[in-house]
């Protein structure tokens, strides 16, 4: 099984309307919580959708808030959330993006610092970098989670090139960040496809399918 396989269903992909809501109650007592007050605007529950955080940039505080809301709608698990948006560590994140406002590309060794901030982890750094369409070496950013991660080195796929990645994980994904970039937009120009919808692709269907065996595959009737 490939994953260029799939290539008319990735082609259609509506990417821009991946939405999730987000409650509230789950955001209160929150640093910044004058920010999350404008974005929810007395509302109780919002939905966010990749085609209004691209956008979303015209506030940075803001945009970043709204971009971990989206990633992470009940917060996710630890205290990452929390860790970020203390005031210490949300202007730094701040201060330190804001010199790529206007610009188009951000070096690894730039992305690689921006993790120093604690809090901060790779798979959220990668949705900031793609919602605000900076480019590493040329590739535009594309969001790199675990459930990615784990679609790409899970052995369900035989695309070329995709078993370099079979020893990626959370802790050296920055390291292999740009080899992935060149893989996702390779795949996508041999299917016509935006490599955002390959990303899609692998993130809700790249751990829950199985080539089907039957009548018409390999299966044999004990």
């Amino acid at each position: 099984m490939r994953i260029i396989d799939f290539e008319k269903f990735i082609r259609e992909i509506p990417y821009n309307y991946q939405a999730f809501e987000v409650k509230r109650k789950v955001w209160k007592n929150l640093s910044q919580s004058s920010i999350i007050d404008r974005i929810f605007d007395k509302k109780e529950q919002i939905t966010l959708s990749r085609f209004d955080l691209f956008h979303a940039t015209w506030d940075l505080e803001e945009f970043i808030i709204k971009v971990l809301m989206w990633g992470y709608p009940t917060k996710g698990r630890g205290k990452n959330i929390d860790n970020l948006l203390l005031l210490e560590n949300f202007d730094l994140l701040i201060n330190k993006l804001k010199p790529y406002e206007g610009k188009v590309n951000i070096t690894l060794l730039e992305v690689q610092t921006l993790l120093e901030i604690k809090g901060l982890g790779f798979s959220t750094l990668s949705k900031i970098l793609y919602f605000k369409r900076l480019k590493i070496e040329s590739y535009p950013a594309l969001i790199l989670d675990m459930k990615v991660i784990n679609a790409l080195n899970s052995g369900r796929f035989e695309d070329s090139g995709i078993e370099k990645f079979k020893d990626l994980n959370y802790d050296n994904a920055v390291f292999e960040y740009v080899k992935y970039l060149y893989f996702m937009n390779s795949l996508a120009d041999q299917m016509k496809a935006e490599a955002d919808q390959v990303e899609m692709f692998l993130y809700e269907y790249g751990l829950n399918l199985k080539e089907p065996v039957g009548e018409d595959g390999d299966w044999n009737e004990l």
